[in-house]
């Protein structure tokens, strides 16, 4: 034990870094009492003396054991992954807000205090001890990371500018949707590519078959991107669009010049993008009116192809698209900088939208605190030294264990069992449950082993439900109907049946009643 003492006294409080094993090291994570993992923070009040006996506590002098939990501001000479608590500055909980300590060894003011309880327990040499024990707060992870807290002392700089509103609509309707086409051409071109090796392998025909569905679907996008645009540039830059359809533009800026001579030079399959830009908006009427989806087998009612070149096109040597002549950055920036002055300013940054709040999850450590205020001696707090750095998981973490998870249905569906239920209980069944448990009723014992079959003999089980299944409505299923709703059935049942005598003759005859102005785009 004395060797002991000496270790802690040499080492001053500094946690001993561990050796590196040459491999990724991985965080230390708390999980959340809901994927039922419980973590407990265990510490012992001592005396350093030889035999480090314990330190009564008297509750009488109104002392008292607790733990706060810290968080950690790394240092630039921390580490990435559990960084040494000694490397980092520590953060205090303060009435809801992280504060900044200059002395981490002291209690500030108000901090959150964590209680611990106490139990005892005997060693090897059958002396008894006690021992501190307190539940860490994993649950409480969201209300931590909510709260503000200083700018960290390595983030230097300023926050980034705040996207304005053209901006924002210029990304939403023409920079994110390109985006979107280029990924989905990559997409149906790995779907198009089958790997070596492929049982049973695709036929050229079904390939070319992907590459059609996925180009079409390019095709009619790209259009209503076109249009999106040029609906952007008549409204908040007019004067290149002013050059851009022939009318009567005043003078460019010249960085609406650089814009213009850039639509105007973008080229892809001897259109220009400007040319591409005028044709969508002279067929903006056809564009909105058009209810069938575009096929290049038969685009009826669409412009045609050759007015527009499509954003991606996938073709057996590969993708291309507008991408590769002009960056969506390059045209953003141009675009931005061609703009109007915007009228209306721009709202004040509020304290909200501060760069406090981090998106990663960050480092924590916990110290115990032991407080003796009618002590001679010592009247602060006395802090011990952290624990190791550790993180607080989500309560999505993926890499979070497996919780079991059980829905309960009714195990007693008889009569007998469903009169146990109170009055008026009904239960609901979606039409996609009804028609997977009246598919699964009339599978067999050979479609169970065809499951499991190779090919040829496979055939995968087909339980789903929904639309153009053999239930396409939901039920409720009620045995407590009242003796009011029996009559009235019963009634019904009667007055049916004499209007079935009147007049049964009337299915022979259709009627058809005409709806003016009822259009599917609301036009007459």
């Amino acid at each position: 034990r004395n060797a002991v003492v000496r270790r802690l006294e040499a080492r001053q409080g500094n946690l001993p870094v561990p050796a590196s094993s040459g491999t990724a090291q991985k965080p230390l994570k708390l999980f959340q009492p809901a994927h039922q993992r419980y973590y407990l923070i265990t510490t012992c009040l001592v005396c350093r003396i030889v035999g480090l006996p314990d330190r009564r506590l008297d509750t009488t002098k109104q002392e008292r054991v607790s733990f706060v939990v810290r968080l950690l501001q790394p240092r630039a000479n921390a580490a990435k992954v559990n960084p040494n608590p000694s490397d980092c500055d520590e953060l205090a909980f303060i009435g809801g807000a992280w504060q900044l300590l200059t002395d981490p060894s002291t209690l500030p003011k108000g901090e959150e205090q964590n209680a611990l309880s106490a139990l005892t327990y005997t060693e090897l040499d059958q002396r008894k001890r006690r021992l501190f024990m307190g539940l860490v707060p994993v649950g409480k992870r969201e209300a931590y990371l909510a709260a503000s807290q200083p700018k960290p002392a390595t983030e230097t700089g300023s926050l980034p500018p705040l996207v304005g509103t053209r901006q924002m609509l210029l990304k939403s309707q023409v920079i994110g949707p390109w985006a979107n086409l280029d990924e989905l051409a990559i997409a149906a071109k790995d779907v198009a590519t089958p790997e070596a090796g492929t049982t049973p392998a695709p036929t050229v025909a079904d390939l070319h078959k992907i590459q059609q569905r996925a180009n079409d679907q390019i095709q009619s996008i790209s259009w209503y991107i076109f249009l999106d645009f040029a609906n952007f540039l008549s409204s908040y830059v007019w004067p290149v669009w002013n050059a851009i359809s022939g009318g009567a533009g005043g003078s460019l800026t010249p960085a609406q010049q650089t814009l213009l001579t850039t639509l105007r030079n973008t080229r892809q399959g001897g259109r220009t993008l400007a040319s591409a830009l005028k044709n969508a908006k002279d067929q903006e009427s056809i564009l909105d009116s058009i209810t069938t989806a575009y096929s290049s087998l038969a685009a009826t009612g669409w412009p045609q192809a050759s007015l527009i070149f499509p954003l991606a096109h996938i073709s057996d040597a590969g993708v291309v698209g507008l991408s590769q002549t002009l960056g969506r950055g390059t045209l953003e920036n141009q675009v931005m900088a061609a703009l109007e002055p915007e009228p209306v300013q721009q709202p004040a940054r509020t304290a909200a939208q501060a760069g406090a709040n981090p998106m990663a999850s960050p480092w924590f450590a916990i110290r115990c605190v032991v407080e003796r205020p009618n002590c001679p001696a010592l009247t602060h707090p006395l802090l011990s030294e952290p624990t190791a750095a550790f993180q607080l998981s989500a309560y999505f973490d993926p890499d979070a264990p497996a919780r079991p998870i059980r829905v309960g249905l009714p195990v007693d569906t008889t009569p007998a069992g469903l009169r146990k239920f109170d009055k008026n209980t009904a239960f609901i069944m979606s039409d996609t449950l009804c028609g997977q448990v009246q598919r699964a009723q009339r599978m067999g014992f050979g479609d169970l082993v065809r499951a499991v079959l190779p090919f040829p003999f496979h055939k995968d089980l087909s339980a789903s439900g929904g639309a153009g299944g053999p239930c396409t409505a939901g039920m409720v299923c009620s045995f407590s109907i009242p003796i009011i709703t029996i009559c009235a059935l019963i009634m019904l049942i009667v007055i049916v049946k004499l209007l079935d005598i009147i007049f049964f003759w009337m299915p022979f005859f259709q009627i058809c009643l005409p709806l003016p102005k009822f259009t599917a785009k609301g036009q007459a």
